[in-house]
């Protein structure tokens, strides 16, 4: 019965498998990568929807991408790519993804919404309508 299940899971970790890996990413770090290219994609798609300016940088994506768009390319890209990198790699891609949510945060924050307008302050920072 033990022998099974580790024949399984042995199958399950190798099913999207493109390269060899040596060190396999942990639990908690395959975790976080989850947890973060969640969050990514739900701030990414408030931030499209409900900001006139901001658009997807993602050459995979159209601009304003649908929820289910950014479902389907998440669901399909995440598992391959979990599945294909090492532990130091996944740890990396965590950091990464971790400033692209708060770049994308900073950007919605200070993106100006007026059509037209792109007025900065000496400081750099968008003036208001």
């Amino acid at each position: 019965m033990e022998e099974d299940s580790i024949l399984i899971q042995e199958a399950q970790d190798k099913r999207l498998r493109i390269f060899k890996i040596k060190n396999e990413p942990t639990k908690q770090t395959l975790r976080n990568f989850y947890i973060l290219n969640f969050i990514d994609m739900s701030t990414s798609y408030y931030m499209t929807s409900n900001h006139p300016h901001i658009k997807e940088a993602n050459f995979l994506l159209p601009e304003k991408p649908t929820a289910a768009e950014f479902i389907v390319h998440k669901s399909v890209l995440s598992p391959i790519i979990a599945a294909n990198l090492e532990e130091g790699q996944m740890i990396l891609t965590n950091w990464v993804l971790a400033g692209v949510i708060i770049r994308n945060i900073y950007l919605y924050e200070t993106t100006s919404r007026c059509a037209g307008f792109n007025y900065h302050h000496v400081t750099g920072v968008n003036v208001a309508c």
